[in-house]
């Protein structure tokens, strides 16, 4: 069985690249999945990730490019068509 490896704060901070602070405040406020211990405060990777995942908006739907339909009272800064 592998076993995950915790990560610091610091690490939280480039991988989600943001500040130290930020996850910090974070961390205080309860928002971020974490584990403490004692004065030591560690992550998980996959916990992150699922985290993250609650905070996407959007969708991201798949579409093939040729399946593109475009309005014509759109604005299209790229031709579909070649010319």
């Amino acid at each position: 069985m592998v076993r995950e490896q915790l990560m610091t704060m610091q690490e939280v901070a480039e991988y989600l690249q943001c500040s130290l602070s930020t996850v910090r405040r974070w961390v205080g406020r309860g928002k971020v999945p974490h584990y403490r211990l004692g004065k030591m405060i560690r992550f998980r990777r996959a916990e992150l990730d699922s985290w993250l995942g609650a905070y996407r908006e959007g969708d991201w739907p798949l579409v093939e490019a040729k399946n593109l339909e475009v309005e014509p009272d759109q604005l299209s800064l790229f031709s579909l068509a070649a010319n």
